[in-house]
């Protein structure tokens, strides 16, 4: 077996940042910064707002690594909802520990959306898988839990109504819609408009009077109990909250995705600023990829950090922003000398030249330079295949409770993008592969639609593209219950070989004709589960291929696997070969091992 090496982090930054303004244990005021990581779990800052000294507390609930809700109450405890962990935290400046409430709906709220407190105290949580409804009565120390505040729908947003005391349900994504919940008997009902996503907006705002009011493409109404008044205006949104003298504060480089400069701001103007030091144990890394350069480059996950690796000089270098998009780049190609990086949200491109000076932005010499999105649609651009008419083709799981990925291209010549909906239903386009001798494109769905949806379809398929004529040629799957065609590779004898997953499905590797259009064979994995876009053309002429637990190489011969590289820690994200070494991720970290 191969042997493995550590080759480092790549990117140590936080994500899901958020400051608010409190106090001490002695009373005096500062300030506290809520900061997401991948490799350990979310933070609390404890910021002196006079001399930026800070000091850190580190959640000690597993997985609680995202602060995605978070509230300053009015007795100046810190309630903090945690991903994906599901708890409810708590920072009490009086005890000075970050502590753990427990969970907030065991088995239901994996995502708090938002928090919210009642003119009696009471928290109020909505959380994501089953867009339920928890409140937690700080006094005694309980949750009482309301359930789901929509059957379909898994996200709920709720705000405190100060008016009636009611709490109204911002409910997402598919049909967004306000649902208005009465504590006291427990009552639920619509109130307002229902607009679909993609035909409309809807939102759920606070004026500056204590009205709750929707704002929506349907029209404005303000919550009365049970009812949606129509009104012409939305009053403005209660301002920001400021340190005790009026002084504001920003991340100066949170448009960086770095948050290490804080700004305080005087109401006179005067400012002062400090390089906050706290400790980050790294960012996840979600893509890695080779350069026209020879260089390994690669994607954190929240912050979205690109980051390169010289394998001549062993320089691992964090590059910094390269997208306007924050989440993650799924996708690269290279053409023509350089890297297209496809990023979520929003399916956003990227055009980076290695050769040139790193100046990201949206002008024609900034590098990486900003495309924008590569159509309305698409959001997660699972696949990026360059070549097929000197063109940038995608395949993308859509927006937010949407279905129908398409496949889509941008043209780096002419500025042309194009995308084809509905291309395969209410599937989504995943994977992509050229076929150059017959002047296709074979693509690999997958049943998922946006997040925050459920499949409509129940199969996965392979189909065959042709682009020039701009149509679907071919299209079939194998006869199991496939969720998605997770990895395509056209081999050397121009043979498709792929991977898939789905529930009950054997971990194995098919062949796939594209002259007779037949799926030919099919060959068990080694153990773990294959991973996505883990297949590759070896120099030896073998295919490579990664699961969860190993990599393994295929001769496409006679099909024989042998396993070539294991290790107890795993595989998360497959990496390509270069020289004489394979890469890829565990986690945070860059590895490698040579196989030649």
């Amino acid at each position: 077996m191969a042997q493995i090496r550590d080759i480092g982090i790549p990117v140590r930054s936080v994500n899901w940042v958020r400051v608010h303004p409190g106090h001490d244990p002695e009373g005096k005021p500062c300030l506290y910064a809520t900061m997401g990581q991948q490799a350990d779990n979310l933070f609390v800052l404890q910021i002196n707002p006079e001399t930026g000294a800070c000091r850190q507390f580190v959640s000690e609930v597993p997985n609680s690594n995202y602060p995605t809700a978070t509230l300053m109450s009015r007795t100046g405890k810190l309630y903090i909802g945690s991903s994906y962990a599901g708890h409810l935290l708590c920072f009490d400046p009086k005890k000075n520990i970050l502590e753990d409430l427990g969970a907030i709906a065991p088995g239901a709220a994996t995502f708090p959306c938002r928090i919210e407190e009642d003119s009696d105290g009471q928290i109020w949580i909505g959380s994501y898988g089953t867009a339920d409804l928890t409140s937690y009565h700080p006094k005694a120390g309980e949750f009482t839990r309301y359930g789901r505040m929509d059957e379909v729908d898994m996200y709920n947003y709720p705000m405190v109504n100060f008016i009636d005391g009611t709490v109204a349900c911002l409910i997402r994504m598919t049909q967004p819609h306000v649902v208005v919940f009465h504590p006291q008997t427990g009552e639920k009902q619509l109130v307002g408009p229902i607009v679909a996503k993609g035909e409309g907006s809807l939102d759920l705002r606070q004026g500056s009077d204590g009205h709750l009011y929707i704002e929506s493409s349907a029209g404005n109404f303000r919550i009365e109990g049970g009812e949606a008044v129509p009104v012409d205006t939305i009053p403005a949104a209660p301002l920001s909250p400021t340190l005790p003298d009026g002084s504001t504060f920003t991340f100066t480089d949170a448009g960086e995705l770095i948050y290490r400069t804080l700004q305080i701001r005087k109401r006179n103007g005067e400012t002062r600023t400090f390089d906050l030091d706290y400790e980050v144990s790294g960012s996840h890394i979600f893509y890695v990829h080779a350069g026209p350069d020879g260089c390994i480059y690669g994607s954190s996950i929240l912050p979205l950090h690109l980051f390169r690796y010289n394998p001549k000089d062993g320089e691992l270098t964090d590059l910094g922003q390269c997208s306007t998009a924050s989440g993650e780049a799924y996708s690269m190609a290279n053409l023509n000398g350089k890297i297209y990086i496809s990023s979520y949200p929003g399916a956003t491109i990227s055009e980076y030249h290695p050769a040139e000076p790193y100046h990201f932005g949206g002008k024609p010499s900034d590098n990486p330079r900003d495309i924008g999105r590569i159509d309305d649609i698409s959001y997660r651009p699972r696949s990026t295949l360059a070549g097929p008419l000197n063109r940038i083709w995608t395949a993308s799981i859509p927006d937010y409770g949407l279905w129908g990925g398409p496949l889509s291209y941008y043209d780096p010549k002419t500025g042309e993008k194009k995308a084809y909906y509905r291309i395969c239903g209410d599937g989504s386009c995943y994977t992509l592969t050229h076929l150059p001798n017959q002047e296709l494109i074979a693509v690999g769905t997958t049943i998922a639609g946006g997040s925050g949806t459920q499949p409509k379809v129940d199969k996965a398929v392979l189909f065959l593209w042709d682009y020039k004529a701009e149509e679907k040629v071919w299209e079939g799957s194998l006869d199991r219950p496939i969720s998605s065609f997770n990895a395509l590779l056209t081999g050397q004898d121009g043979k498709i070989y792929g991977t898939v997953q789905g529930k009950d499905i054997s971990n194995e590797l098919f062949v796939f004709d594209s002259t007779s259009r037949k799926f030919t064979d099919q060959v068990a994995l080694p153990s773990g589960r294959p991973l996505d876009l883990g297949l590759q053309n070896g120099p030896d002429g073998k295919i490579y291929g990664f699961t969860s637990s190993c990599i393994y190489r295929l001769d496409p011969v006679s099909l024989a696997i042998e396993m070539v590289v294991r290790d107890e820690e795993g595989f998360s994200i497959a990496g390509p070969i270069v020289g004489e070494d394979i890469y890829f991720a565990t986690g945070h970290r860059l590895r490698a091992a040579k196989i030649f």
